[in-house]
């Protein structure tokens, strides 16, 4: 008896000390606001293997389910019955994953890089024959408009005005002599040297830390692959610890459905892409657009975008063709609306499906939001993200409609609605009668 009067006075003196501890840390995170980015950030950067090896181990898991469910069926169920054999087949499948993942890596850069690094070689070569050519489209089009051309040439004066100041002033009496060109150097054009010497050792040394992530991140892919039965158990486990075992079921259940709109929507759109891009490349080679495979690469990549991905790469590459032939930049313009209503009609619901069940109102909603907060990455996993969320909030307002016995179809809410307390007591009156 003395404990139950206890328990009572235990809870309270529990939850002053939560609110307390709540208001304090509350306290610290508002008046310590930039030390605690910055840890973040440094955690961040710490974790950033961790995190890439989760993004690898995402991509590949359906990959290597696959794998493994078809050595698991051609393995005797004798063998099965040892674990031992059932580790070994899992390592295999994570295996020939990574080396799948790893050659057809390898295939596409392979078939792309070389292409694309022409195309760029050849557009830096042609790039004093464009200027020539639209000098001289210049020189015509200012000849036939002669206000114009006043306008142009005036402004063209004063630039060379200021240019012939600048080497006047700032640039030959440094030259005159030995040791004023040697203090000019000194004082002026060694420090901005070693700036972009200083630059190129910091991309370096940022290349080397990121192959050095990289090789991290696979070896976290790999242990997370073979241990996500474990960790999913874990997981679980500490879920139905901490909640009630039908909100514990709820959580459980909008994991396996945020996981599913996740994984169907990025790996669906990886190979929608593909697909988009290989068309787009056949299609250059076939109309002679200039540069196939930098306009193709162009393309696909931004094709991940959802919605806006088509025309964020088609404008760079329609001011690309123009600077070559401003006619084909409009074929060029014209076949990108084609094939973008060919992917939006028909390749992208035949391979996404409805993995994320948001209207287009949503799906611009999220690719706004995520992208202006989070920039490409933002707008590639805006998508999924708000879609996750949407789909937790609407089994939700449908748990709580359900408990309430109200109706759960959004047609029963259109329009002007008679007050749904009333009509529930009188449903459940003549349910008493």
């Amino acid at each position: 008896m003395h404990n139950h009067r206890k328990n009572p006075y235990v809870a309270a003196g529990l939850t002053a000390f939560a609110v307390i501890a709540g208001a304090l840390l509350l306290f610290f995170l508002l008046f310590h606001a930039r030390e605690v980015f910055a840890f973040l950030g440094l955690l961040g950067q710490i974790l950033r293997p961790i995190f890439m090896g989760a993004v690898i181990a995402f991509l590949l898991l359906p990959v290597h389910r696959r794998i493994l469910a078809f050595l698991l069926s051609m393995t005797p169920d004798k063998r099965l019955e040892d674990k031992r054999s059932v580790k070994f087949l899992n390592f295999l499948a994570i295996f020939f994953s990574l080396l799948l993942a790893i050659f057809v890596l390898y295939i596409l850069l392979a078939m792309v890089i070389p292409q694309v690094w022409q195309s760029i070689v050849d557009l830096v070569n042609a790039i004093p024959g464009y200027i020539e050519q639209a000098q001289g489209w210049l020189r015509t089009f200012l000849e036939d408009n002669p206000e114009i051309q006043g306008a142009v040439l005036s402004g063209y004066e004063s630039a060379a005005l200021s240019l012939e100041q600048w080497l006047n002033s700032d640039i030959l009496p440094n030259l005159q002599s030995v040791s004023a060109t040697l203090d000019w150097l000194h004082k002026e054009v060694l420090p901005n040297i070693t700036g972009v010497v200083s630059g190129v050792s910091a991309i370096l040394l940022a290349t080397l830390l990121l192959v050095k992530d990289l090789l991290i991140a696979i070896i976290v892919s790999v242990y997370l692959l073979a241990m996500k039965d474990t960790f999913s158990a874990q997981s679980k486990k500490i879920v139905y610890s901490v909640f009630r075992t039908d909100i514990a079921d709820l959580i459980v259940e909008e994991t396996r459905n945020a996981y599913r709109i996740m994984s169907g929507f990025i790996n669906g759109k990886i190979v929608d892409s593909l697909i988009i891009g290989v068309i787009c490349l056949v299609c250059c080679n076939i109309f002679k657009f200039p540069y196939p495979a930098l306009l193709a690469t162009i393309v696909g990549v931004t094709n991940v975008i959802p919605f806006f991905g088509p025309f964020i790469g088609a404008i760079p590459c329609i001011l690309l063709i123009f600077i070559i032939d401003p006619i084909q930049s409009v074929y060029f313009a014209l076949f990108v609306l084609v094939l973008q209503q060919f992917d939006g009609n028909i390749l992208g619901p035949k391979i996404l499906g409805d993995s994320t069940g948001l209207a287009s109102f949503w799906v611009l909603f999220s690719i706004l939001l995520f992208g202006g907060l989070f920039g490409f990455g933002g707008m590639v996993l805006g998508v999924p993200v708000f879609a996750m969320f949407y789909s937790a909030v609407s089994r939700l307002v449908r748990y709580g409609l359900g408990k309430r016995k109200l109706p759960q179809n959004t047609q029963d809410y259109l329009g002007k609605t008679e007050p749904l307390s009333k009509a529930h007591l009188l449903t459940e009156e003549g349910t008493e009668e």
